[in-house]
């Protein structure tokens, strides 16, 4: 188990990855970076997540960074020992499975969602699950989480 605290780079975007995490307690913040400093939040993860199965099953670099936004509480496991585990233990490999699914069916409905509302009501649902999960949000991590500009949110907030 390793404790790291509120800013801590677990994961850098396009770096390989060594461990797999666990959380069991703490909140961090999975985003995507492209040339020129635009930053896209793919999702928030908290309890019983895992880190870094997917570089470390697809053998690839990391898709993502990743940032711990609040205490961060991680169990970690290596890379090589969590493949054996994953071949071995039907249990893992279903929990695994299950997380996977449910993350991507998450994603999916979130890019649905924006796609088919308008700016003010993604704000709204996003800042209704904010509150409920009492997460402090920045207006530039708002903005990022919606894919828009500082510029384009404040519009909104203002009407």
């Amino acid at each position: 188990m390793r404790k790291f605290p509120k800013g801590h780079l677990l994961i850098g975007q396009g770096s390989d990855v060594a461990s797999v995490y666990f959380i069991r307690s703490g909140i961090v913040k999975c985003s995507f970076a492209e040339e020129g400093d635009k930053e896209y939040i793919l999702e928030f993860l908290g309890e019983g997540q895992i880190l870094g199965e997917i570089e470390a099953i697809s053998g690839g670099a990391a898709i993502s960074g990743v940032m711990a936004i609040t205490e961060l509480s991680v169990y970690m496991l290596d890379k090589l020992s969590f493949l054996h585990l994953l071949r071995r233990d039907e249990g893992l490999n279903q929990a695994v499975l299950e997380l996977m699914a449910i993350r991507l069916a998450d994603t999916a409905q979130r890019s649905a969602r924006q796609q088919l509302n308008p700016l003010e009501r993604s704000l709204a649902q996003l800042t209704e699950a904010l509150e409920h999960e009492q997460l402090p949000c920045t207006k530039q991590e708002l903005a990022d989480y919606l894919g828009v500009t500082v510029r384009s949110l404040n519009r909104v907030l203002k009407s």
